[in-house]
């Protein structure tokens, strides 16, 4: 029977032999079904950090802190302070896109993330907001909660209203794909901070592979960016959610839509490597607290 021949609904025999004869929608269905089979056993790729550096030592915590930019870029292993592998292409790409032609704007950039933060006041205010009805609460806000809040405190009902889904909304999505057993409930955005700390790191890094430093100085930056921004956080999960968050934040410049959080979460991804331990991931094995 041709593919095109009349079925009868009616002829049990009419139709199986119809079906019988799509043989090429089968091949189709077949291999799609075992795509996603091979996706879904195949063990998700470990992390590979590089074997030159370490990754257990105080030095390798510090660096760890820039993990989500550095493999986003990708500039290399994320224990890897030199940046290996930026090409001659990707260099001349991060000089026009951080503006850093020299060592001086390179020094200056770094500078710029560690004390300005990309914060915007109004941000930081609602966000501050909701760390301290929490720590009265002794728990997370309701929604209801922190928009009352940030009324009390003047702010605009509809503003607040649109940040708080805004934040939410986005913790949640970041929540569901990362795992609850990572970005626990109890963990929630106080900050968004976490964004350019992370890139501060990964900046240190690239100016090895610029020219602009050596590895002894860049080390001693990437000490002082965690020295001055890990005390705002309490743990990985906590530093990472900030990053996630604050990304899609300043990049969408607070207006979340359906397709946001496609084009600026995607670090999420990287962000459950680093947590997972049978991945190999830093932020599995190396303590938040340093010293």
């Amino acid at each position: 029977m041709h593919g095109s021949a009349r079925v009868d609904l009616n002829d049990l025999g009419s139709l199986v032999g119809w079906l019988a004869a799509q043989w090429w929608v089968w091949v189709i269905v077949g291999v799609v079904v075992l795509l996603i089979l091979v996706v879904w056993l195949m063990p998700a790729a470990k992390v590979k950090p590089s074997e030159q550096y370490s990754t257990d030592d105080r030095e390798a915590n510090e660096i760890a802190l820039g993990y989500l930019q550095i493999v986003n870029q990708p500039s290399g292993p994320w224990n890897d302070p030199t940046a290996p592998a930026l090409t001659a292409n990707e260099k001349k790409q991060l000089v026009e896109m951080w503006g850093v032609p020299d060592r001086e704007q390179w020094l200056a950039g770094i500078e710029r993330l560690v004390n300005r933060r990309r914060r915007r006041d109004l941000w930081v205010s609602c966000l501050s907001i909701r760390a301290e009805l929490a720590q009265r609460l002794g728990r997370v806000p309701r929604s209801k909660e922190w928009i009352a809040a940030i009324v009390e405190a003047g702010g605009d009902k509809r503003d607040a209203r649109g940040f708080v889904a805004a934040i939410e909304g986005v913790e949640a999505q970041v929540r569901k794909l990362v795992g609850k057993d990572i970005v626990t409930p109890d963990v929630y955005v106080r900050t968004l901070d976490g964004y350019a700390l992370g890139q501060a790191v990964a900046l240190a890094t690239w100016g090895v592979a610029l020219g602009y430093a050596e590895v002894p100085e860049v080390r001693a930056l990437i000490r002082r960016i965690n020295e001055e921004g890990r005390p705002g956080f309490t743990s990985w999960a906590d530093f990472g959610l900030s990053y996630i968050v604050g990304r899609v934040m300043h990049w969408s410049d607070g207006t979340i839509g359906e397709k946001t959080f496609d084009r600026f979460g995607d670090g999420w991804s990287d962000f459950k490597a680093a947590a997972t331990a049978k991945r190999n991931g830093p932020w599995a094995s190396l303590p938040w607290r340093i010293g």
